[in-house]
């Protein structure tokens, strides 16, 4: 192909050569029908006086000698392996181009040379004719209109000019002088307004000056003064303190008062709620929670703290107060409304503004900065419009925000009469009224938050709301905890409510490796399950529940996996974390395996779109940015927080976030639940069959039977480092977690490290000279 194209690439410059000599060589008086017996002057002979003839006289006239660069262009491009896409393009405009040179050369000759026979061999036979065409049937107009549009459709389609940037600047210009001549016509006239009421204030105060200094009446009698009011009797001593200085009258005041604050609104005119008083009831109370259950009891309300009477609320008065100063605020900043609601709160107030006939209500939103500082807060969400409304919401928090205890959920009528052994005792509304979630709805939970914003204690009331609904036959939890002492207060559950693994030795999964090995094994729980209700022609595990009960057969538990830091785990071992992850949540709901993971960094390499995607229900606590709550919530509010348990609820289905106040639980009312536990009598501890065939097979189902071409290089570093550790080969081999365990079972195996001891690294049973024998 090669060899091709430059042949081709000779054979076009050579051809392009000819015509260039015949063209140079062109006399008007030759033509190909000369004798043979006349002598030809063109050195290519007939052949380029045929050339120069059809392309000078007849197509294009003088132009034509543009023509050869065309030539040149793609014997080049052929000679020199060029890719010539980009030349077609060039070629068409250049062509079309010389087209419309010559049609213009023509039209100048028809207009200007019309009997001139060198004009017309300037302009070529074909160009001339086609003008004088044009111009007898649309006249002269319309061949100069049409050439001119010619020009402008190949300078747009070339060049890409934008013929419409002018007009749009000319119009900008015309709008900017327009303004400008309104602008200083209404400063003249407000000074005009200005120098008018300056002379009005200096005769009216010259008629008092005058006044004062001739007190009788215009009459002339000597009567005794007429009797003034008080307010004149003060104006006139104002003036008369400065009569001596009639030089020099005092200045007036050349700007008047500022009018009067508006009326503020009425108690009438807003309409003020009341917080939500929930009904209490006494949990330990209600019927069939105090039966015998195995002789297992489930915890009192008397190991919580008792939430403290509040009389210092705020009341109808203080409320209409700050509705009234948030109206005058907003009219500050140019934004007219009323407000015609207030929804107090047991944390935050929410005010319904209805903006006034047309206002904008992206500028309430611009403006949450601004009313937080003058509304002496420290954030103020601003929520435009209230679906369903036409007004605006703005939630302050209170001055005095009330805390949302634990007992006070937990002692709620909702949470005493839910059926589901997974209720979640989350906290109170903005409005003050009790919520309480479903986990089994959910099916799974994602929390984010920055450190110290609730998230800690949103888990814990999370733990501890299924700790008072179920015992451990009922829900058994698997807790990991990278940080190590956030969840450590859980390790009294062991017997109880947590769940055991063959391999693994810790009751609160710490390390990243024993991390890995809990989510396989969930995940082979999971398999396993569905084989258990496959088995059983049941579809989910309440059916197999219920069924189980009525034959007084053991019931399969729910399992709750809890993950503190989830950030921790994808920076060290994304791939072998998210898999699994990804799996539970896909397919777990139906076996009774709920996922509630937190994390502190809600990022997109942390929250992926694979673990996104199958969390629907997701709360927000607060965080830096909106970039972080778009990542968590796909909307922005969660920057607008104002911390300590102040969250955004977005469950299945919703597209609209939900704002909640999380209930309060102290580390003491936790330990103390924890010791109510650790008293109750153990039942048969559930432990999760061991993973190490997983391990060894790998998760794609490729056996380890053949040796790994890793082998030596692990055995190097192991026995360099004496640690038989899987995350040693993970971090310096570069490798996952399955085929490091593969290289650490070929190498027990082999003999070079000991037996598998739980979460210690494998003892290594060989010195630096076994390195030798393998070399």
């Amino acid at each position: 192909m090669n060899r091709r194209a430059e042949i081709a690439g000779i054979l076009i410059l050579a051809c392009t050569l000819l015509v260039l000599v015949s063209l140079l060589g062109f006399h008007p008086a030759e033509e190909p029908t000369i004798s043979q017996y006349i002598r030809i002057q063109n050195p290519m002979g007939i052949v380029g006086v045929g050339i120069a003839y059809s392309l000078i006289k007849i197509a294009l006239g003088y132009t034509a000698y543009l023509l050869p660069l065309v030539g040149f262009v793609w014997g080049w491009v052929f000679f020199t392996h060029r890719p010539w896409g980009p030349v077609v393009r060039h070629t068409l405009y250049f062509l079309a181009s010389l087209g419309w040179l010559a049609l213009s050369v023509g039209t100048v000759q028809v207009v200007f040379y019309p009997q001139s026979h060198r004009a017309l061999l300037v302009s070529g036979l074909w160009p001339s004719l086609t003008a004088t065409l044009i111009r007898d049937f649309a006249g002269l107009p319309g061949l100069l209109i049409l050439v001119l549009a010619g020009w402008l459709i190949l300078a747009r389609g070339y060049f890409a000019a934008n013929f419409y940037t002018p007009f749009l600047w000319l119009k900008e210009r015309y709008q900017s002088w327009r303004q400008r001549r309104a602008d200083q016509r209404a400063k003249q006239l407000a000074e005009e307004a200005r120098r008018e009421h300056t002379e009005k204030l200096r005769k009216r105060l010259e008629t008092r000056f005058s006044e004062a200094e001739n007190p009788q009446s215009s009459s002339g009698t000597a009567d005794a003064p007429e009797e003034l009011d008080p307010g004149e009797i003060v104006r006139l001593a104002q003036s008369g303190e400065r009569k001596t200085d009639r030089e020099h009258p005092p200045e007036p005041e050349l700007f008047p008062p500022e009018p009067e604050m508006e009326e503020t609104a009425s108690a009438d005119e807003i309409e003020v709620g009341e917080m939500v008083q929930e009904k209490e009831v006494d949990l330990d109370a209600v019927k069939g929670r105090n039966r015998p259950r195995r002789t297992y009891q489930l915890p009192t309300t008397d190991l919580l703290v008792t939430p403290p009477r509040i009389d210092d609320a705020q009341n109808k008065e203080e409320l209409i107060e700050r509705a009234n100063f948030l109206a005058q605020s907003l009219a500050t900043f140019g934004v007219e409304g009323k407000v015609v609601n207030v929804h107090p709160g047991p944390v935050i107030t929410l005010f319904e503004v209805e903006p006034a006939e047309g206002v904008r209500v992206n500028k309430f939103v611009a403006l949450a900065d601004d009313l937080a500082r003058v509304m002496e807060a420290s954030r103020v969400r601003v929520i435009a419009p209230i679906p369903g409304k036409s007004s605006v919401g703005i939630e302050i928090p209170n001055r005095n925000p009330e805390i949302v205890y634990f007992k006070s959920v937990i002692n709620s009528e909702k949470f005493a009469q839910a059926t589901s052994l997974l209720t979640l005792a989350v906290g109170k509304t903005t409005s003050g009224e009790i919520a309480i979630l479903d986990l089994a709805k959910m099916p799974h939970l994602l929390i984010a938050g920055t450190t110290g914003s609730g998230k800690s204690v949103c888990l814990n009331t999370i733990i501890c709301s299924l700790l008072y609904q179920a015992t451990p036959d009922e829900i058994k939890f698997m807790i990991i905890d990278p940080k190590k002492v956030e969840m450590s207060l859980y390790r009294a559950l062991k017997g109880y409510h947590l769940l055991g693994l063959e391999d693994i030795d810790e009751s609160i999964v710490t390390s990243t490796e024993n991390a890995i090995l809990a989510l396989r094994a969930l995940e082979k729980e999971m398999d396993r399950r569905y084989n258990v209700l496959s088995d059983a022609v049941v579809r989910n595990i309440g059916e197999y529940n219920e069924r189980a009960r009525k034959k007084k057969e053991p019931i399969l538990p729910y399992i709750v996996l809890i993950i503190d830091e989830l950030a921790d785990l994808m920076m060290l071992s994304a791939k072998d974390v998210e898999q699994p992850i990804a799996r539970l949540a896909q397919l777990s709901r139906a076996v009774g395996i709920h996922l509630v993971i937190a994390t502190q960094r809600p990022s997109v390499d942390v929250i992926t779109g694979v673990i996104k995607a199958n969390f629907p229900a997701r709360i927000a606590f607060q965080v830096a940015t909106k970039i972080d709550s778009r990542t968590i919530l796909d909307t922005p509010g969660a920057e607008k927080l104002i911390g300590r348990g102040d969250m955004l609820y977005q469950g299945p289905g919703s597209s609209e976030p939900v704002r909640l106040h999380n209930a309060f639980l102290s580390l003491d009312e936790i330990e103390a639940i924890m010791k109510y536990i650790s008293q109750q009598p153990q039942a048969e501890e559930l432990k999760l069959a061991s993973i190490r065939e997983v391990a060894v097979t790998g998760p794609g189902g490729e056996t380890g039977g053949s040796e790994d071409e890793l082998l030596k290089d692990a055995i190097r570093l192991v026995v360099t480092h004496q640690q038989g550790s899987i995350s040693l080969l993970q971090r310096r081999l570069k490798v996952g977690y399955s085929r490091a365990a593969r290289l650490i079972d070929e190498m027990e195996a082999l003999g070079v490290v000991g037996p598998f001891t739980g979460s210690k690294a494998r003892e290594v049973l060989v010195d630096e000279s076994y390195l030798l024998s393998i070399e």
